[in-house]
């Protein structure tokens, strides 16, 4: 029988993707890319926010043709429930956000003639070392979730409802798998999580120390991987020792992704987000350390004003983040934010987002052009494009090669000339 996996959303959901493929490889299905030949589809889907949801959806749409079985899982069976099935009645099965490791043998029950399973519970499930894994990234990096679920509380936010509360992996664990992706050929790996700053922190008072100052050390130590990266990390939960740590690692690039979703206090207030005050103390530090600064942040929330998106406009163009990701808000039901007063209009939301992004365009482009000349370690991704320390696989720009080049490998590149706005051309 074979299966075909569509997985959306980000590279959090990428890795449940790749133990989907290997639980079923490993259970003797035959794995294809081409939903057009599977006779099982699964979608993984993600419900971070609206826009998700409809991504989810228009696949389960376009993929429900009769000819095979379809299996919907992660977040939108784990947010809408046996509700799925009276929307989308040609759905087999929908899966939870945490019962992903149950799906050979769901396939099992359906190719018996089971319908309409559901296998949604509370998520506290989290792979490990020795879960069967199938790498969808190039062989020049992977991803390494450290923990799964969330226990921060901002108010926009439905993530610990789908996910759970926060749980992370024990360090032993983590170093056995990341031996094995070394092992593999991997040269960068990318920590991930919910929080990766708050690594360890559900498990004060174990024997055992616990946290990313420890975990980071542990990797520092290994011989035949070049680097690590830390993506979703959160500003209440730094301190001044791991900042130490990571300015004097061997192995972490300089590059740390800090998502802020916005900088005015009263938003930020409003957002359940730490107070402005020490985050803009602490990019202070990690800017003077040397690392370069991505952030994500979200437009149109309730009570957003005209000045309070100036003071972020202001912000942005002060500090001059490297990369800026940003969305519009998305009024999540359950969350606390969903009752409060003064919601803003999508007509607003989408004009603030564009001028968010026009704005740190500009700073990009000039970030861009003071490389040009310049030589760069550039890890190479696939026989035409690479990326740079500074430089975060599928979030940021690319490095772009005009001849071809073998994948795995690092190069010495000078920049040529910036291409596709964000790109740069060795």
């Amino acid at each position: 029988m074979k299966v075909a996996l569509i997985s959306l959303g980000c590279p959090k959901n990428r890795v449940d993707a790749e133990v989907i493929l290997g639980l079923l490889g490993e259970a003797g299905y035959c794995l294809t890319q081409f939903p057009e030949e599977a006779d099982i589809i699964i979608i993984n889907t993600c419900s971070f926010i609206s826009s998700a949801r409809i991504e989810a959806k228009r696949s389960i749409e376009k993929n429900a043709n009769g000819r095979h079985k379809l299996i919907v899982c992660g977040c939108l069976p784990q947010m809408t429930r046996e509700k799925l099935f009276n929307d989308y009645p040609y759905i087999d099965a929908i899966v939870g956000s945490a019962e992903f490791y149950k799906l050979p043998e769901i396939v099992s029950r359906l190719l018996n003639g089971e319908q309409r399973i559901v296998e949604i519970g509370e998520p506290t499930f989290i792979y490990n070392s020795i879960t069967p894994r199938l790498l969808s990234t190039p062989v020049s990096y992977a991803y390494l979730k450290i923990a799964e679920g969330c226990s921060n509380c901002c108010s926009y936010c439905r993530i610990p409802d789908l996910r759970g509360a926060y749980r992370s992996r024990e360090i032993k664990d983590i170093i056995n798998e990341a031996n094995m992706l070394v092992e593999l050929g991997v040269k960068e790996l990318i920590l991930i999580a919910q929080d990766t700053t708050n690594f360890g922190a559900d498990k004060v008072g174990t024997r055992n120390a616990v946290s990313l100052q420890v975990l980071l050390e542990k990797l520092d130590k290994f011989d035949n991987l070049q680097w690590v990266r830390l993506l979703y990390t959160h500003p209440a939960h730094f301190t001044d020792s791991l900042i130490s740590v990571m300015s004097e690692s061997k192995k972490l690039c300089k590059y740390i992704d800090i998502p802020l979703q916005h900088t005015h206090p009263e938003m930020l207030n409003r957002m359940g987000r730490p107070k402005w005050e020490g985050t803009r103390e602490l990019l202070s530090k990690l800017k003077s350390k040397g690392f370069a600064l991505r952030t994500t942040f979200l437009v149109g929330f309730p009570g957003e004003k005209e000045y309070h998106f100036d003071r972020l406009l202001k912000d942005v163009k002060e500090i001059e983040f490297d990369w800026v990701g940003a969305f519009t808000y998305s009024q999540e039901e359950g969350t606390c934010a969903s009752k409060l007063a003064n919601q803003v209009s999508e007509e607003i939301k989408k004009e603030r987002l564009e001028r968010l992004l026009e704005s740190q365009l500009k700073i990009t482009k000039q970030k861009n052009k003071q490389r040009i000349g310049k030589t760069l370690q550039v890890l190479v991704d696939t026989a035409y494009t690479g990326h740079t320390e500074f430089q975060a696989p599928d979030l940021d720009g690319k490095v772009v090669f005009k001849k071809k080049v073998v994948p795995g490998k690092f190069l010495q590149s000078k920049v040529k000339r910036i291409v596709q706005e964000y790109d740069l051309e060795v």
